[in-house]
């Protein structure tokens, strides 16, 4: 079974690094999923697997987090593939969102890592397979209501 996780996530780390291209940033994905696949291995653990949603979720943060840093902001960037040109209060509203971005993907490290660590598999897989995606949902429809308030406010 070790041997079957182990060659499951090294072939889905090849998968997402981008050789043809050159891409170096993803060799990180690349790493992550070799070490958490050996330490599985060697531990006859599920632990390293457990914490494959902590490091997808650390590295959105450090995504969402360096775009703060190095404007424009990831979900400016975003906005402006539909609408080239936004308006003073549309970018201050899109760092805002990247923000609100920020500290979930903080959060939902915290809550997978004290899963992983603390939880039942059970409960582990109840919210990293059902639960943080509910929430992510959320987040986007609560974000689209707000957005065309703010717009129509922003409009008049």
């Amino acid at each position: 079974m070790r041997s079957l996780i182990f060659l499951v996530l090294f072939l889905g780390a090849l998968h997402s690094f981008n050789f043809y291209r050159g891409d170096k940033k993803s060799l990180i994905w690349v790493i992550a999923c070799l070490a958490i696949a050996v330490f599985s291995w060697f531990n006859d653990s599920s632990i390293g697997l457990k914490f494959y949603p902590v490091i997808v979720n650390l590295g959105m943060l450090a995504l969402f987090s360096w775009s703060l840093f190095n404007p424009p902001p990831i979900i400016e960037r975003l906005a402006r593939l539909t609408e080239p040109e936004l308006p003073e209060h549309a970018i201050r509203y899109t760092r805002a969102v990247t923000i609100v971005w920020v500290a979930f993907f903080a959060l939902n490290s915290l809550i997978a890592g004290s899963l992983a660590l603390f939880a039942s598999d059970k409960l582990w897989a109840l919210y990293n397979g059902g639960i943080a995606y509910l929430i992510i949902g959320l987040i986007f429809a609560a974000e689209r209501l707000y957005r065309n308030y703010y717009r129509s406010k922003h409009e008049k």
